[in-house]
């Protein structure tokens, strides 16, 4: 049993409706999702919580679930015409068949008022039809500032496309163009099943995967950590060595550039040995100087490798070959900490293209 709940305001629900009213039993799977949630505004660096980070693509497959349970639950006759026009709006699989037909495209007013319709839900909802009609919302997103004027000739052609591809397939079904429309059909419905079961039954997969940092100390400042074990060396960044007063530890003869996925970056230096305390043990760990500012401190292969480092997934923990373990940040303190960090004054780069110094 799958029970969808929108809490969004205004919808006869609300926060302190409890689960016994909803009708939620032990046995019971319940999807809750809401339209009104505050979401931050901004540059792309915006900290967007997780809980918040993909509501829209949840409420998009909890609407779709709950609407397709709406219609295949038995309905009276008395309220057939009621349900087939509830299926014009709610964008079901029903009316989006009739609404690729040559019957549209021969009917003005019918035509016109789909064609109503659709700009107002594109302009306003595109998210909710986005499962339906992916094409579709992904053509429009493209110039979704255009007219009611321009929307009119541009959704008549889509119109008349998908009614062309139909047509092939029924008239000529073994032609190599009907096959490869029909493949592209199947793929479609696979991946919506595939999505479809996996908001069903694994949700937590939809969710971004919290990176790994952790609590340590250097010259007693506390600094969060970033680890990754994909990257080869590690990184200081510029503004954290000079909180931890270790500016007068650069070796700038190690000045270099180093390519990353953001491209090339300056190495301003190279501290041989810092002391990082995690927990109550010390290590001697040595970093490359670098002037970024999304992240204080990223500990790499060669640290992890010189203590024996263990990322042990299972505890969230980082064990230490000496018996030293630490556990990894929650998602809540790692957000805290780059807005932190993301609030920092921007500092120009001077990339300096000469290579290593004597």
């Amino acid at each position: 049993m799958a029970i969808v709940y929108d809490v969004t305001e205004g919808n006869g629900n609300g926060p302190a409706t409890t689960l016994e009213q909803l009708g939620v039993n032990s046995l019971s799977m319940i999807y809750v999702y809401t339209t009104s949630f505050p979401c931050p505004s901004g540059d792309i660096r915006s900290i967007v919580p997780a809980q918040v980070r993909l509501i829209t693509q949840f409420a998009s497959a909890a609407s779709n679930l709950f609407n397709q349970a709406k219609t295949t639950a038995p309905s009276s006759s008395s309220n057939q015409n009621a349900r087939t026009s509830q299926q014009a709006d709610d964008g079901d699989d029903g009316s989006i068949k009739t609404m690729f037909s040559r019957k549209v495209l021969e009917k003005p007013s019918m035509l016109k008022a789909l064609t109503e319709n659709m700009f107002f839900r594109l302009k306003n909802e595109a998210h909710k039809l986005a499962f339906q009609l992916p094409d579709l919302v992904e053509r429009f997103t493209q110039n979704k500032d255009q007219t009611y004027k321009e929307f009119e000739a541009f959704f008549r052609s889509y119109i008349e496309e998908e009614v062309h591809k139909e047509e092939i397939i029924q008239n000529n079904p073994n032609s190599a163009e009907a096959k490869m429309f029909l493949e592209a059909r199947r793929n479609k419905e696979l991946i919506n099943e595939q999505y479809v079961h996996s908001m069903t039954h694994h949700p937590e997969d939809m969710i971004a995967v919290t990176m790994l940092y952790i609590n340590l100390t250097i010259n007693g400042v506390p600094v969060k950590a970033f680890i990754d074990s994909g990257a080869q060396k590690s990184i200081m960044s510029m503004a954290c060595a000079e909180r931890c007063n270790l500016n007068g530890l650069i070796d700038r003869r190690f000045q270099s550039m180093a390519r990353g996925v953001g491209g090339l970056e300056k190495i301003e230096g190279k501290i041989h040995l810092c002391d990082v305390k995690v927990e109550d043990a010390h290590f001697s760990c040595p970093f490359e100087v670098m002037n970024r500012r999304e992240m204080d401190l990223l500990i790499g292969l060669n640290v992890l490798r010189k203590h024996g480092c263990c990322i042990n997934l299972k505890t969230s923990r980082l064990e230490f070959g000496n018996g030293t373990s630490t556990p990894f940040l929650q998602s809540h303190e790692i957000d805290s900490h780059l807005k932190e960090i993301m609030a920092l004054p921007e500092e120009e780069m001077h990339i300096d293209e000469a290579g290593p110094s004597s």
